[in-house]
């Protein structure tokens, strides 16, 4: 009868074990969640395993996360908010998170403004830039072509365009083009036609 107490007690205590949450030698272990999510314009790795949507995940205290958020097409990672306490670079699209108690964290994307760039164009006297314009300040979008017209005055020629002309077409011709890689100042040339005699 001994024999059977001492084995239900045994018993009683191997059951008791296997209910606790622990570690090898049956001590007790601390475990915090770690909510992700992420605005519209990108997606989230978490230690190299793509999220989809709001997703929680459970670690023991102190476990260090591997935080990716990678933009779309024409959108750029702004910076982690929430429980951001522990993230080692908020600011950084790649950075770890130390997880040491329940945390719920955003990935926060905006969409990209175009690049934009201004065009300066002037003509001496004896002409003039019909296309677009001139001694006016353009404004367009990084890669623009823009549409170069000259029209010069009775008795005149055009000879060429000086300035910033690395992107201009032909720079010898009257009707050519530009594409906007950079702010610009440009100018159109004119010379009196020749008598021929």
């Amino acid at each position: 009868m001994k024999r059977v107490k001492i084995f239900l007690i045994i018993i009683a205590l191997i059951v008791g074990t296997a209910g606790c949450g622990g570690d090898d030698i049956g001590n007790s272990v601390e475990a915090y969640t770690l909510t992700i999510d992420n605005t519209t314009g990108g997606s989230v790795t978490v230690d190299n395993v793509a999220i989809s949507g709001g997703l929680t995940l459970t670690y023991e205290v102190g476990t260090v996360v591997s935080l990716n958020a990678s933009p779309d097409s024409g959108y750029q990672f702004l910076h982690w908010t929430g429980d951001v306490y522990t993230i080692d670079n908020v600011h950084a699209s790649q950075t770890v998170i130390t997880v040491n108690g329940n945390y719920s964290i955003m990935a926060e994307f905006e969409v990209l403004q175009p690049v934009q760039y201004s065009l300066t164009i002037i003509s001496p006297a004896h002409g003039s830039v019909i296309t677009p314009g001139e001694a006016t300040f353009f404004i367009y979008e990084k890669g623009t072509v823009v549409n170069l017209l000259t029209k010069p005055d009775t008795g005149y020629e055009f000879v060429r365009w000086t300035g910033d002309v690395d992107t201009i077409a032909n720079v010898n011709a009257a009707s050519t083009t530009i594409t906007m890689n950079g702010d610009y100042y440009i100018c159109a040339h004119f010379r009196e036609i020749p008598v021929v005699c």
